[in-house]
C-alpha cells in the first residue's frame, strides 16, 4: 500500500485462493475516503491486476458503513508544483484516462460486498463495480444537493444506465436513500442475500468467475461495455467477430505451445 510509514493503512489487501479481497478499514471515520484511502485503493486494485494468482477482485468493508463518502475533515495537500492542481480524491478519481471508472473497466472482474450504507462517493464509486451483492443492512444514499455538491466519478452516466433516466433524475434531485430491497429492485444491488454478511457469497462468486480464462472474461466484459450504448448493429457484430477471432487465435497458440512442449 502507499502512504507514509507513520500513517496507518486505510484498507487491507488479502489473496484468498484466486480472489483478491480489498477491505476498507476506517470504521471510526465510517470508511470515509481521503487522498490516502484512494491511493491505497488504486494500488490494491493494481496489485490484484498484476497478480497471476488472482482471477477476480472483491471490495468490502469493516464496520457498519461501506463508505460514507469524501472525508471532509481531511487536511488538504499542497498543490502540484508542475500542474498547479491540488490533489484531491476528485481530481485523481476523475482524471482523463486514469479515472476510477477507467481503472474498473480495465481491471479484472470486480464484486462488491455491502453490509452497510454507501453514501455520496461511497455510492458513486461502487456503481463502477461489475457485481454488487448486499446484505439486508446495505443501502444507497445520494445526498448531493443537500450537501451542496453534485454527482461524481462517472455517476451521471452510470446511474441512468443502471436504473433508467427518469429514476436517476428523481434519485439525484430528491437526495434519495434506498434500503437494501429497494436498491435491489432498482439494480443498484445486483444480488440481495439473506445472510448477515454478503462477503462469503461475494468471494464464492468471484472465485467461480476467476476460474475462467482471463482473456475470455476480459473480452466479454469489454464487449458489454462497448456495445451497451451502441446503436449501430454492424459495429456491434464487428466487435463481436473481432473478439472471437482474438480468443480463437489465443487458444490456438496456447494449444500449439502445449503440443510443442509435450513433443520435447
Amino acid at each position: 500500500m502507499t502512504g507514509s510509514e507513520s500513517s496507518p493503512h486505510h484498507l487491507h489487501y488479502e489473496e484468498q485462493a484466486n480472489v483478491a479481497v480489498i477491505t476498507y478499514d476506517r470504521p471510526d471515520c465510517r470508511n470515509a475516503m481521503n487522498n490516502q484511502t484512494y491511493r491505497e485503493l488504486v494500488a490494491a486494485v493494481e496489485r490484484a491486476n498484476s497478480s497471476e494468482a488472482v482471477g477476480a477482485i472483491v471490495l468490502t468493508h469493516n464496520g457498519p458503513v461501506f463508505c460514507s463518502g469524501i472525508d471532509l475533515k481531511a487536511q488538504p495537500e499542497e498543490k502540484d508544483p508542475v500542474t498547479g492542481i491540488r490533489p484531491t480524491v476528485a481530481t485523481m478519481g476523475m482524471a482523463n484516462d486514469t479515472s476510477w471508472v477507467h481503472l474498473m473497466k480495465r481491471s479484472k472482474p470486480t464484486v462488491a460486498a455491502l453490509n452497510g450504507a454507501a453514501i455520496g462517493l461511497g455510492a458513486t464509486h461502487v456503481l463502477a463495480v461489475d457485481i454488487r451483492i448486499g446484505s439486508p443492512t446495505a443501502s444507497f444514499s445520494f445526498p448531493f444537493l443537500t450537501r451542496g455538491s453534485m454527482p461524481e466519478f462517472g455517476f451521471s452516466a452510470l446511474l441512468p444506465q443502471i436504473v433508467g433516466f427518469g429514476a436517476a433524475i428523481e434519485m439525484c434531485l430528491t437526495s434519495a436513500k434506498l434500503d437494501a430491497p429497494a436498491s435491489f429492485v432498482k439494480g443498484l444491488l445486483t444480488r440481495l442475500t439473506d445472510a448477515d454478511d454478503a462477503l462469503p457469497e461475494a468471494i464464492a462468486l468471484a472465485s467461480e468467475i476467476g476460474k475462467h480464462s482471463l482473456l475470455q472474461v476480459s473480452l466479454t466484459r469489454q464487449l458489454i461495455y462497448d456495445n451497451a450504448g451502441e446503436s449501430d448493429w454492424n459495429t456491434i457484430m464487428t466487435r463481436e467477430r473481432e473478439a472471437f477471432i482474438q480468443l480463437f487465435r489465443a487458444n490456438r497458440a496456447e494449444r500449439l505451445a502445449r503440443e510443442a512442449a509435450a513433443g520435447d
